[in-house]
This record gives C-alpha cells, sequence and structure tokens, in this order.
C-alpha cells in the first residue's frame, strides 16, 4: 500500500474546467520582506525570544540593569535582514558587530552618570579599568556595571544568531537551543514558582519547530510543482497549537507537573559539580542579586559585603557539647585577614592534611587556654567546612588545615570531600580564659608573623576611619581597653538592621558603613571593629560561624539546634602570651563575659572564672536589641556571593551539555545501521545519510547510479560520488569481492565527496 502524500491529501477535490493545478508561488526581491510566511515565523520567534528576555527582566540580578528589550529586538530584526543578503556570511557577520557593539554601549551608557556623552563614556572606561585591574590582581568588586556589560551584549548576540539561524539556515533547533539554556538556567536561580515564560517558550518552540519542517516541505513541493493549499501552514499552525496546549496541560497534571522547579531541580543536581568551583567568580560580580536560599556565609576564600540579606530557619547542624552552655557561644567556620573595600581576602592560604590523631599548634604556648569538645550531625549544607568551638585543635579524622603565614595561626578546617547531611564528627577547639586584668596586661610585644598579617589596611581607606578609632577610645593606653571601648559605642549607636544598602562602587565598606549606613548586621559590625583597631594598631582579624543560642538547646540535653538564623560574624583580637581572644560589637547578641581579675577565685580556671564555655555571658540589664530581627520566620535569602559564579558556569555548563548531547545524537544519527557491513555499502550509506542532511538527498525513484549522477550536478565538488555507487552496485548486487587498491580509492572518493557535502551542510558554499 503506498502512503499518500501532502499533495494529495491536501489538493483541491476539484478543479473549474480547464484550470491547472495550485502552486503557491513564494516572492522574491523586496516583496519577500512582507510575505505573510516569513512575517509570521518572525513575530513566533519573538514571542519566544520575548519570554526569555522577560524572565531575565523579572529576575532583576542587578539594580540598575537597563532595558533588554531593545538591543533585543534589534538584534531580531538585523538577523531576519541581514539573512536574506546572499553575500558570504562572514562579511555579513564582520558588518553587523559593530552596529551590535554600538546598540549595546548605548544602551549600557544611558545608566550611567554624566551630562555628555564623554563623560559617560568616561565613567564607563573607569569603571571596567578598575574592575579589570581586581580581575588580574585579586580583590573584590560590587560594581554591577561588569555584569551589565556581560548581559547587555550577549543577549543581541543570541537574539541575532537565533533570527539568523532561522531565516538563514531554517534551522529551529541552533535558535532554540541557545535561548532554552539561558531561560532554564535562568530559572534555576529563581524561587520554584510557576514560570509563566517557561510554559510560552516550550509552547513557542514546538510551534516553531512544527513550522519550519512545513515550509521546508512546501518548499521542496514548490520546486517540484506539486499543488498544496496556499493556507496549508494555517491549518497546521492552528491544529499544533492546541495540541501543544493539551500536551502541556496533560503534563501539569502529572505527579509535580505543578512544581515549575522541577527541570530547575534536574539543572542543579547537574550543575552542582562545577558550582562548587564558581568561587573565583563570585569576588568579582558581587552586586549579583541571588533569588533563591543560600548560606550568608560560603566560607570560601572571599566574603563579599552582601547588603541586604534574609536569614532563613534552615537546619545547618545538631551540636551537642561536653560542657553545659547558659550563654552564647560561637561555632568558628574560618577566619580572614586581608580587608578590602568590599570585602574580606583570604586567597593566601595554605593547607597541611591533619590526621584524626594529630593535633595543630594553635595554643601549645599560650596560658589560659580551655578545650572544647563538641559533637557535630550535620543538618544541611555546610560544604566541606568543619565546625569549630574556637580555635581549632583536632579532627576524629582526616582534615585539611588552613593557615596563613605561619601553620600556628590556622584559618580553617575542611574535609576532603564535602559533609553530607546526617553525617557526624567530634572537633575539639581553644578558647580563652583570661581575665579583664590578664588582657589588660598582656603589651604590645606582638609576633612578627601577627603584625605582618593582621594590621594591614588597604592604601585607600579614608583617613577619618582612623580618626573616628582614636576619638573613640581616649585615655584607653591599652589594646584591651581600647577594643572595649569601640565594642560599646559600636554597639550603643550601630543598630543591627538586615536591610540595608550595598556599598556605592568606589566606597569603602567600612567607612560607609560608619558614616553613612550608620547601621547593619555582624559582617559590617565585626569588619568596622577589625579596621578600627588595626588603624590603633591592634592586631585583629575576622571570623565567620555561628552562635550557639542557649535557647535552642533540646531540654534535657546538651545538644543544640544551628540553623542559618544562628549566622554570624565576629572580630578576633591578639593578645600576646594569650592568643586570638573573640569580642562581639554586634547588638542582636550580648557581649562576652569574663572575669574581672580582682576576685582571686576568678582565675580561668575549669569551673572558674568565666562559666562554662568562657566565650559567652549575659550582662544583667544587657539588652539584645534586634533579636527579634533575626529572621527565624521562613525567609530566603535574597543572594549569595556565589550567585554570579553560578549564574556563568551554568551558562556555560548549559551551553557544553547542550554541545555534548547534540554530538552523542549526531554521532548515533551517523553509525546507525551502518555498523558491521563492508566498505562500498558503509561508504555510500554514509553518503546518502550526508547528502540528506545537506538537503540534497535522493529521491524516492532513484537508483544509486541516477542519484550519483544527480548529486555531482547538484552539489560541486561529488564527482567521487559516481564511483561508490558503482562500487555499491557491484558489491551489493554481484556479490564481487573488495581489493585493498579499490578500498583506498574509494575512501579516497568519499573523503572528497565528504568534505563538500559537510561544505553544503554548513552554508561554507
Amino acid at each position: 500500500m503506498r502512503q499518500a502524500s501532502w499533495g494529495e491529501l491536501f489538493a483541491p477535490r476539484y478543479q473549474p474546467s480547464g484550470a491547472a493545478p495550485e502552486v503557491p508561488s513564494e516572492p522574491r526581491g523586496w516583496r519577500r520582506l512582507f510575505w505573510w510566511e516569513d512575517l509570521l515565523t518572525f513575530g513566533l520567534l519573538g514571542i519566544i525570544l520575548l519570554a526569555v528576555i522577560a524572565s531575565i527582566d523579572r529576575a532583576n540580578w542587578v539594580d540598575t540593569m537597563p532595558s533588554l528589550y531593545p538591543v533585543a529586538y534589534f538584534g531580531l530584526f538585523m538577523g531576519a535582514a541581514l539573512a536574506r543578503l546572499r553575500w558570504r556570511e562572514g562579511f555579513i557577520h564582520l558588518l553587523a558587530l559593530p552596529f551590535g557593539a554600538a546598540a549595546s554601549l548605548g544602551q549600557i551608557m544611558s545608566i550611567l552618570p554624566g551630562d555628555t556623552p564623554v563623560a559617560r563614556y568616561d565613567a564607563l572606561h573607569d569603571r571596567m579599568a578598575e574592575w579589570f585591574h581586581i580581575a588580574v590582581y585579586g580583590g573584590i568588586s560590587n560594581d554591577d556595571l561588569p555584569f551589565i556589560v556581560l548581559v547587555v551584549p550577549l543577549v543581541w548576540l543570541t537574539c541575532y544568531l537565533s533570527s539568523w539561524a532561522i531565516f538563514r539556515w531554517q534551522n529551529a533547533w541552533l535558535a532554540l537551543i541557545p535561548a532554552g539554556a539561558t531561560l532554564l538556567v535562568n530559572i534555576s536561580f529563581l524561587p520554584g514558582d510557576f514560570s509563566l515564560a517557561f510554559v510560552v517558550f516550550l509552547l513557542g518552540a514546538t510551534l516553531l519547530v512544527t513550522r519550519l519542517h512545513l515550509l521546508e516541505r512546501a518548499k521542496a513541493w514548490r520546486a517540484g510543482n506539486t499543488p498544496y493549499p496556499a493556507l496549508l501552514s494555517l491549518s497546521v499552525f492552528h491544529a499544533t497549537f492546541w495540541l501543544g496546549l493539551a500536551l502541556l496541560g496533560l503534563a501539569w497534571l502529572m505527579p509535580q507537573a505543578g512544581q515549575t522547579s522541577a527541570l530547575a531541580s534536574v539543572w542543579n543536581r547537574v550543575a552542582s559539580p562545577v558550582n562548587d568551583r564558581a568561587v573565583e567568580w563570585s569576588r568579582l560580580f558581587v552586586s549579583v542579586n541571588n533569588k533563591k536560599s543560600f548560606q550568608v556565609h560560603d566560607f570560601g576564600d572571599f566574603l563579599p559585603f552582601l547588603g541586604h540579606i534574609e536569614l532563613p530557619d534552615r537546619p545547618v547542624a545538631d551540636v551537642t557539647t561536653t560542657l553545659p552552655l547558659d550563654q552564647a557561644g560561637y561555632l568558628r567556620a574560618q577566619v580572614y585577614d586581608i580587608y578590602t573595600a568590599q570585602g574580606w581576602d583570604s586567597s593566601n592560604r595554605q593547607s597541611f592534611e591533619l590526621g584524626a590523631a594529630e593535633v595543630t599548634e594553635v595554643d601549645q604556648e599560650l596560658l589560659d587556654r580551655l578545650s572544647v569538645l563538641v559533637t557535630v550531625i550535620a543538618q544541611g549544607d555546610t560544604g566541606r567546612q568543619i565546625l569549630t568551638v574556637g580555635q581549632p585543635l583536632h579532627v576524629n579524622r582526616q582534615v585539611e588545615a588552613q593557615w596563613t603565614n605561619v601553620r600556628s595561626q590556622i584559618a580553617g578546617l575542611v574535609s576532603p570531600s564535602a559533609i553530607e547531611e546526617g553525617a557526624e564528627y567530634q572537633s575539639t577547639g581553644s578558647v580563652s580564659t583570661a581575665t579583664e586584668a590578664e588582657l589588660r596586661a598582656a603589651g604590645t610585644n606582638y609576633p612578627p608573623e601577627i603584625r605582618s598579617s593582621f594590621l594591614r589596611l588597604p592604601g585607600g581607606l579614608p583617613s577619618r576611619v582612623g580618626a573616628l578609632a582614636t576619638q573613640w577610645s581616649p585615655g584607653r593606653d591599652n589594646p584591651y581597653d581600647q577594643a572595649v571601648a569601640i565594642e560599646s559605642y559600636l554597639r550603643a549607636n550601630y543598630p543591627y538592621e538586615l536591610n540595608i544598602r550595598r556599598t556605592p562602587p568606589g566606597r569603602d565598606t567600612v567607612d560607609y558603613f560608619l558614616f553613612d549606613l550608620k547601621r547593619g548586621y555582624f559582617d559590617y559590625h565585626a569588619s568596622a571593629m577589625v579596621v578600627l583597631l588595626r588603624s590603633l594598631g591592634v592586631p585583629s582579624r575576622l571570623a565567620v560561624g555561628y552562635v550557639i543560642d542557649p535557647s535552642a538547646r533540646v531540654p534535657g540535653t546538651q545538644r543544640y539546634r544551628i540553623t542559618e538564623a544562628n549566622a554570624f560574624a565576629w572580630p578576633e583580637v591578639y593578645f600576646p602570651g594569650y592568643g586570638w581572644v573573640e569580642f562581639n560589637p554586634t547588638p542582636n547578641h550580648p557581649t562576652i563575659s569574663r572575669a574581672s581579675g580582682e576576685d582571686p577565685t576568678a582565675t580561668g580556671d575549669e569551673g572558674t572564672g568565666a562559666p562554662d564555655l568562657g566565650i559567652g555571658g549575659v550582662n544583667p540589664g544587657d539588652a539584645a536589641p534586634g533579636t527579634g530581627d533575626t529572621g527565624a520566620g521562613g525567609a530566603q535569602a535574597t543572594q549569595s556571593s556565589r550567585s554570579f559564579g553560578w549564574l556563568i558556569i551554568a551558562i556555560a555548563s548549559a551551553l557544553a551539555l547542550a554541545f555534548v548531547s547534540g554530538a552523542a545524537g549526531a554521532r548515533y544519527a551517523w553509525v546507525r545501521g551502518l555498523s558491521g557491513l563492508d566498505a562500498p555499502s558503509r561508504l555510500w550509506g554514509q553518503t546518502m545519510r550526508l547528502a540528506s542532511w545537506a538537503r540534497a538527498g535522493p529521491g524516492h525513484d532513484q537508483t544509486p547510479r541516477e542519484f550519483a549522477r544527480a548529486l555531482r550536478a547538484r552539489v560541486p565538488g561529488t564527482n567521487g560520488a559516481e564511483l561508490l555507487a558503482e562500487s555499491y552496485v557491484r558489491h551489493r548486487y554481484g556479490r564481487e569481492a573488495i581489493t585493498s587498491g579499490e578500498r583506498a580509492r574509494l575512501e579516497q572518493a568519499w573523503r572528497g565527496v565528504r568534505g563538500s557535502l559537510l561544505r553544503r551542510l554548513l552554508h561554507l558554499s
């Protein structure tokens, strides 16, 4: 039984007397610009790209992002218009790039300050030059302009190439894959809400693929003078539209289909191996907002100032202590030593392996240190970081000890691999039990390695910061009293607030916090205290981790529940002979209580002096302003220092995944059904397959010899096809054995045919 063709199915049922069958014509010249078939395709592609751009625009990755619609549709129109030119493709692209660059530059400059284009261009030049300097020589950038400079041209380029792929190559997949990867990456970093853009994209992609396939067949029908209805494409478009809606509806009714984050979660699992490697990028794009819940501190080499955050009540760990805890304690994850205008850096870290039985050299010669053992059960994502109370001593598993300058200055402990949820380990840390009197008498005879690492300040730090430190500690003649004075002033005059603005580009964050914001949260208070103390010549550093809140204790046990709402940062000050001592200038938690040293019984021995862990306490009447603002209500964090790094790596991973999948599919399509054949049959099969892909395939009624002659006339450089066809016929039907010499001639002929067909397939000829 013969299968009916489109021409037979849709041919008119009757023809007027003497009328010839109708073959719709394709307009030529300038009329082609207004052909309704192309206008319909253009509108469909525009809707698809509109969905992608709308999704990016809705994400609001940076606050000053200009509108992406002008450059998007400029690229769309340019690609469609230039695709009509019969010039060499390389020349056309070289012609298009300056126009795209000019459009992108104009859109970027529209958001820059300045009364004239020259002033705006100078601002662009200066800010990008500063960003490149940070990228090359190290540092942290919170300027959102580099992200804008990256996104705007990419939007134009994506729309231009998508339009070119449709109207020049008539290839829907080359247009949809980049746009689809961009959309999937974008929504994977958004909360799992309903995504109308994704639904529009899926429906539009279905319609576009079907439409281009039909237009290709219609072109073949016109070339063969096969009649078909003039409005056939509208009929197919209408049917495909309702079929696509029905399929989307069925998918929506499937279990978990209502969660539009399903595909995003799949993408997150695929991209997770590379996400952990994006920390290097994060320091360059701190200004990028993330819409999903992440750790406020990722404990990487860089700690940027994030601006506004929210602290979710998401579990992190369960911690069991060896001693009763009736006051706040600090669970340390990492410390930072290099202050920059936009955050903290610890990029000069080194590491060594620490076995399960090995002890670090943190406090072997220090006075009044108390060892505290904790058992930690991971309940969330803590990465590879090992948590300790105080300075790390040892862990009951093999870890890497990270240090700066000297091995005794341990910045943190990390596990060789990620700590899975439910994993348990025991860590021992060291805290100071020195009295106030002992710390006052510690003096300033700091070791050289301490001075060289923990007194550094950036050259651009405004002088008024140091003047403020002197103003806040008048008459204080020792580092301890200076530290207490600065701590008290920050607690009393700088309220705790999570909803704050980011530091403007070019401003020092501590200066901005002290003189402009005058409110903030732990990262800002602790950093300000460290910088102020360093300006007075007191070595100090920043520690980050979690607060162990006594109210989170499980009744009847020494187990405490740690969540992201307990995230915290605090300064550590160095005292000769006593080591690092914690302070707390952030007013949402109590100060650290220490024995005065006047009572001989309060000497800091175990069981006396500072109670329990010796690292926290609640002074009578010491209120904790802002305690209710810790955000322990299930809110989600709105940004992460790793967000843009993840975004860039995710985009690259999506493109790489699409490339690998396409390559694997192409490889399968290429070898399918040809393995195990003799050389003449295999080479002839490859010839027909590649010719079909290049839209020069054989007709249903052509013999191999006829097809070889037709191919030679249609595609220059395929003369060897006749030799391949002749050999195939003789060996397929004549059962003749192939000689080594003939095999060599066939391989040589195939290489020539393959090159010519590939050039046609890639539109290079």
